[in-house]
Formats: C-alpha cells, structure tokens, sequence
C-alpha cells in the first residue's frame, strides 16, 4: 500500500469508530429518556389511583436492584389512617432507626422478619403497571424528598402519595452508566420533578439540589 493509501484507510477505520462512539451514545441517552418517561408516568399513575382508591400508596425506588414498584397501605383495621401520614417513630426500636425505614421504604415483608411494626403496614401493589426495570445502562443516581435535607444516592427511597390529593414534594435524578477504573459509576443527565398536586417536570439536565431545596422554603 502507499502512503496515500495507508492514510485513506487509517482515516475510514478513526470515521467508522467515531459513528460508532456516537451510535453507543445516542442509544444510552435514549434509554436514560425512555427510563426518565416511565418513571414520570408512574407518579401521575400512583397520584390518581391514591385519589380514585382513596388510600394512601409509596413508590419504592431501589437504586441498587434498578427497579422500582408501588406499594399500597393495607389500612384495614384503621379506616383512617389512610388520611393521616405515617408516624415512623411509633413501633420501631428509636426514631433513628424510624426515620431510616420510612425514608428507604423499606417492604412490609422485610420488616415482619425482623419483627417490627409500622403504624401504617404497607403492601407490594400487584399491577404489572407499577413495576419494572429500568433500561439497560440507566438507573436513578438520587432521589429526594420535601422531608430530606441531602439526596438518597444507594438503597431503597420512597415517595408518598395521599388519597387527598397531595403528593411528597420530591427531584429524582436518572442517569446512565459510565466506567471509571474498570468500575461503573452512575452519571445523572436528566432530572424529575415531583409536585404536591402531581405534576411532574422533566428536564433534560442535572438540576441542582440546592435549587429544591430553596423552592420548598
């Protein structure tokens, strides 16, 4: 080959692999929206099925597993709890530990092994709507809410919503997956924004916390 051939080879094959890098891209960035868009329409899903069942549910986030589901307060024996919020200092070994539980949501069923009780026991919803996977090489990096000071970056969070027609305050940050080291780390890219009356903002960027965190004063 001449030099001039040679050239003209090297620039296809660094062409080919820069529409490659891109194509990668461009699917990543498509399943972080297609991850953001379910995530959006579950909260208005659970917001309106809280009103129209007239009991109180959570949506589980759990950033470790990269699923999430709904859970529905089994309110059987209280008829009116399901108006009042959770007290999670009451039936568990310290406010701390309460505290933890309520805001990781934590499933009924972890809690009976461990022989502990909520005010208001929470059940796994059985609707295949309300519970999935997050697309591939997507997953929620944080989570927070109106009762939190920082975001939940692991573990399981929870978002409530009330027959009442109120929602918690809540900004979940969605991101795809990048390798540092031979490790792989979670970037946000886009963000949700929870309301108390339901509705939900998408934006196609990071959101600072600290930004929520002056909206909720």
């Amino acid at each position: 080959m001449t030099l001039i051939e040679l050239m003209i080879t090297i620039g296809i094959v660094v062409m080919l692999a820069a529409l490659g890098t891109i194509g990668i891209a461009s699917i990543q960035s498509a399943d972080v929206g297609a991850t953001t868009s379910i995530l959006s329409g579950a909260m208005r899903y659970v917001y309106t099925l809280a009103v129209h069942e007239n009991k109180t549910y959570r949506l589980i986030i759990d950033m470790d597993q990269r699923v999430f589901w709904t859970e529905a307060a089994d309110d059987q024996d209280d008829p009116c709890a399901r108006y009042i919020p959770d007290d999670p200092s009451a039936g568990l070994g310290g406010a701390a530990e309460a505290e933890e539980n309520a805001r990781v949501g934590r499933r009924a069923e972890d809690l009976a092994e461990e022989g502990t009780t909520t005010t208001t026991r929470f059940v796994e919803d059985d609707s295949a709507l309300l519970s999935e996977e997050f697309r591939p090489e997507t997953n929620v990096t944080a989570v927070m809410t109106e009762h939190q000071s920082e975001p939940q970056t692991s573990g399981r969070a929870a978002i409530y919503f009330y027959p009442t027609g109120r929602a918690e305050r809540a900004m979940v940050w969605v991101g795809e997956a990048e390798d540092e080291g031979g490790e792989t780390v979670w970037v946000p890219s886009q963000t949700l924004e929870l309301f108390t009356l339901g509705r939900v903002l998408r934006y196609p960027r990071v959101i600072d916390d600290r930004e929520f965190m002056r909206d909720l004063k």
